[in-house]
């Protein structure tokens, strides 16, 4: 008889735990579930951190690939990387595959922004949700 009681407890435990983990988030959304804007999350980025002078502009000499509005969409998603041809520049719902990323936290080769401070954790974050969010030019 006690040794049913116990399987119950432990039976009904972890049921309780199982409807808990599935339920919603009460603090609010996750990152994933919010649709991030390339135009007005991702471009700011680029515009201020990459696309400066002498790095990835049209003009640039150092960084020949511009990042500057109205051209890095088209520089980045579904291009293959000079630096790393096994990667795509960016490669839509891969964050881990896009080579952008992979500069940007510095997993691959020299980190990005060059002789910059890093992009902080919530601009990185943008960044790996916009890709993983199919990369979309929004």
């Amino acid at each position: 008889m006690k040794i049913g009681a116990v399987l119950l407890m432990a039976f009904a435990f972890a049921a309780c735990s199982k409807s808990s983990s599935t339920s919603s988030n009460p603090t609010g959304p996750s990152s994933s579930d919010t649709t991030v804007s390339f135009v007005s999350e991702v471009q700011p980025i680029f515009t201020a951190n990459c696309a400066v002078s002498g790095c990835h502009v049209s003009s640039g000499t150092i960084a020949p690939m511009s990042l500057e509005a109205g051209k890095s969409y088209a520089n980045l998603v579904n291009v293959l990387s000079t630096e790393d041809a096994s990667y795509y520049r960016v490669k839509p719902s891969n964050s881990d595959s896009s080579y952008l990323y992979l500069k940007i936290t510095g997993a691959a080769g020299t980190r990005m922004p060059l002789n910059r401070q890093a992009l902080g954790q919530a601009q990185i974050g943008t960044i790996k949700s916009w890709i993983d969010q199919g990369a979309k030019n929004n």
